[in-house]
């Protein structure tokens, strides 16, 4: 199978190399495979959208003209991390090429696909479509879970824009203080996470923040109330919990 990757980022070359086999890219900003968008979709069976979110919306109404023109069975999905102004981009595309939206639900720093999460968005009317993504998917080792796109982004607004906001202002408050002199275990664990968080360009934790930022308004507005300790241990088992107080001592291990 032949796979083509707009985009030559970290996750891109993520899909690369955990896809092996007859992998190519195309980028306007690093020598690629290809010089356009059409001798990509001409040559692939699959093609993977790995740009930022700004340059995906162009690319799929490239695409869905490129395909209008000469339909043939492929597979077309993009791996943004925000959905609802893309998803509709793809009712342009012809009945063969099999659409959806994907959300790998992982970093770069894994070292294969098996047993990871990869959240599929049907377009509404190609449900079909979204299955024979999944079922792509799933053929790597992928766990697949089906989600609307307002669903996803709201969702994705709580796990990624909010630890975004809450390990940045704890690091910057923690510089701005001078708390590395004070500070223990816990302190370390939420300023290593911080500056993790750094590791993504200036410009996709901006994103991250904006299209995020009723989940993190809503989040603050929690922060006025104190935390319901008997509605959390109802719910957490006294084995998590140990559990994940060893665990979180081994993040901190040198």
């Amino acid at each position: 199978m032949r796979v083509g990757i707009a985009g030559y980022g970290r996750m891109g070359r993520l899909f690369k190399r955990c896809l092996g086999g007859e992998v190519r890219f195309y980028s306007r900003h690093a020598k690629a495979d290809f010089d356009n968008l059409e001798d990509m979709y001409e040559w692939a069976d699959v093609l993977i959208l790995a740009s930022s979110l700004d340059s995906i919306p162009q690319q799929l109404e490239e695409l869905a003209l490129i395909a209008s023109r000469q339909p043939k069975n492929a597979i077309i999905f993009d791996i943004a991390t925000f959905k609802r102004e893309l998803i509709g981009l793809y009712k342009g595309f012809p009945p063969e090429v099999k659409v959806a939206s994907v959300h790998p639900m992982f970093g770069e720093g894994v070292e294969s696909f098996n047993g990871q999460l990869f959240l599929v968005i049907p377009v509404e009317g190609r449900e079909d479509d979204a299955e024979h993504i999944a079922n792509f998917l799933r053929s790597l080792g992928g766990r697949v879970e089906f989600v609307s796109a307002e669903e996803h982004d709201r969702a994705m607004g709580f796990v990624i824009g909010v630890p975004y906001f809450l390990g940045l202002k704890y690091l910057e408050l923690s510089l701005k203080n001078n708390l590395d002199r004070f500070g223990g275990t816990s302190h370390r664990f939420l300023t290593t996470y911080g500056r993790a968080v750094l590791n993504d360009s200036p410009e996709f934790i901006a994103e991250v923040l904006e299209r995020s930022r009723g989940e993190i308004e809503e989040f603050i507005r929690e922060l006025g109330k104190e935390p319901d300790l008997e509605y959390l241990l109802g719910k957490v088992s006294c084995e998590e919990i140990k559990k994940a107080y060893r665990k979180f001592y081994r993040v901190l291990e040198p």
